[in-house]
């Protein structure tokens, strides 16, 4: 039995369209291997135009884009971020962002700065902001390897502190870290008091164990109250 797809409830459209385009894992990054998961299925943005203007949609405020790219191939100083590349109505769509610290922390990317390219300005609808650690420099364990032991850190400060500053919408900023990264190492603390400082709230994701012991929900309490007072 057929049937025309714009006959069905928008709810029901939305949900199909879901199906089709959301991603395993929706964490959207620049790799050069997006051909194999994504390509075949934006195909769908080009059945029509009143196709795209749905689809569209719901893969943009469907996944978690990547600021920065962390694969390695596009390091190079003309390499525009992903976020970059995209349409302003594309930008608009989206709704939640991540930063993912820890590729290239001796020598970080030259991409990696934020700027008027970004348009994170046009980003209205991202609410939380997802900030994931793969490793703390400043830790005892990285002591011979790196430049200097608060280098990383103040980059990364610096780094999430120009991002919450252009997010016009942002409200919440979520941690997440392996299991090596210290809570209370120095890098933690660090972004933690940039989010403070820039008036937004701090979750704690679901890789780590943090945020899930009374210790920890105290410790969020103390932050929260502390973030009340810079109000």
């Amino acid at each position: 039995m057929s049937f025309r797809f714009f006959d069905l409830p928008s709810e029901l459209r939305s949900k199909i369209l879901g199906d089709c385009l959301i991603i395993d894992p929706c964490t959207v990054d620049l790799n050069p291997f997006n051909y194999r998961t994504a390509s075949s299925r934006l195909n769908i943005f080009l059945v029509s135009r009143c196709f795209h203007e749905e689809a569209y949609r719901v893969f943009y405020s469907g996944h978690t884009f990547r600021i920065f790219q962390t694969h390695g191939r596009f390091w190079g100083k003309t390499d525009q971020p992903l976020i970059a590349r995209l349409p302003t109505r594309y930008r608009s769509t989206i709704t939640s962002l991540e930063l993912r610290l820890g590729p290239g922390w001796s020598d970080p990317p030259k991409p990696w700065f934020v700027s008027n390219r970004l348009a994170l300005e046009e980003c209205a609808r991202v609410r939380t902001l997802k900030v994931f650690i793969e490793v703390d420099p400043s830790s005892a364990a990285f002591k011979g390897f790196r430049l200097d032991q608060v280098f990383f850190t103040n980059f990364s400060a610096h780094l999430l502190h120009d991002v919450i500053e252009r997010l016009p919408s942002l409200d919440t900023v979520e941690f997440d870290a392996y299991p090596s990264v210290d809570r209370d190492g120095a890098l933690v603390t660090r972004l933690s008091e940039e989010v403070i400082e820039g008036g937004k709230r701090i979750t704690w994701g679901s890789e780590t164990e943090w945020g899930n012991s009374l210790a920890d929900k105290l410790e969020l309490a103390r932050l929260r109250a502390k973030q009340r007072q810079w109000r």
